[in-house]
């Protein structure tokens, strides 16, 4: 016996229809169905150091690069880049222009160095620009986050999962007469460097050598990376001058320290001198009585 299929029943089987492909559809997206993975290897990988369309930054921009390598070159470069730059010219001439920056090796599979060139020739030749996807904030930044950002990045503020101190490796203008480690790059100019998904990728996925190996298990929580992203922030609006001197005196010594050290040495000696100064008492009275006799 067959049901008549009325007015009511016809949009409610259709909207069970939509609904059910709704969710299909999400959970594909969650599953990373239909992306594309050269996206996100790039994401991961190399946008730390490199933009498609965007300008260089540690390392060139590779708009194009899939035009002006071979394929083969391109994956001997991207697995072994130091290696390479040894014995090849083009590659040594790049070690050059991008010094004291070195890429690292990178243990790609096949499938995924297939993908990534993939994407940056889809990119280029049409022009796009690489914009990452998951470099967002997990919430909007409120007023306490540059404070508890500034705790976190010295260390007065332990992070959650153990990573050690910003401070440890990096210097900073706001952070106070003697700044931090040197390590590590002054952060002061980070937003002039790169734009904010840049530098809030890495933050969530660190790329730098030291970095990766220091926060491989220690990940920032998405809390921190708000907090830590604020601080960077404001350090630069309130400090633009020391950001300024960070891109172009990156190289120039300290004098604090120096004069610090001048200073310390001389007092050093001086109280050594006070303390020591009756050394030679005893041995100079015996001399005296002995030349009376």
């Amino acid at each position: 016996m067959f049901m008549p299929i009325t007015k009511n029943s016809y949009f409610k089987s259709a909207g069970l229809v939509a609904f059910a492909v709704a969710l299909l559809i999400g959970i594909l997206a969650a599953a990373g169905f239909g992306q594309d993975p050269g996206r996100k290897v790039f994401e991961t990988k190399c946008f730390s150091c490199h933009n498609i369309g965007g300008g260089n930054k540690q390392g060139p921009d590779l708009k194009g690069v899939t035009d002006r390598r071979s394929e083969e070159w391109l994956k001997e470069f991207i697995r072994t880049p130091t290696a390479m730059s040894r014995k090849d010219q083009d590659a040594a001439s790049l070690f050059k222009d991008f010094a004291p920056e070195i890429m690292p090796d990178q243990s790609l599979t096949d499938e995924e160095m297939d993908s990534l060139l993939k994407t940056i020739k889809t990119l280029s030749d049409s022009g796009e620009m690489f914009t990452p996807e998951g470099a967002k904030l997990a919430r909007p930044i409120r007023r306490s986050d540059v404070r508890e950002g500034w705790r976190l990045f010295t260390g007065q503020k332990e992070f959650e999962n153990g990573g050690v101190a910003c401070s440890t490796c990096h210097g900073i203008g706001s952070f106070g007469s003697y700044g931090g480690g040197t390590l590590g790059p002054d952060l002061t100019a980070t937003n002039i460097k790169y734009r904010d998904p840049e530098l809030i990728l890495i933050l969530q996925e660190p790329n730098f050598p030291t970095m990766t190996e220091m926060f491989r298990d220690h990940k920032l929580t998405e809390e921190e990376i708000v907090q830590v992203f604020a601080y960077l922030k404001h350090s630069k609006e309130v400090s633009p001058n020391a950001a300024i001197a960070a891109t172009t005196d990156s190289g120039a010594v300290e004098p604090r320290f120096l004069i610090t050290g001048f200073v310390f040495t001389v007092l050093a000696l001086v109280g050594l001198n006070f303390v020591w100064r009756k050394r030679h008492g005893n041995v100079r009275g015996d001399i005296v009585e002995r030349s009376k006799i």
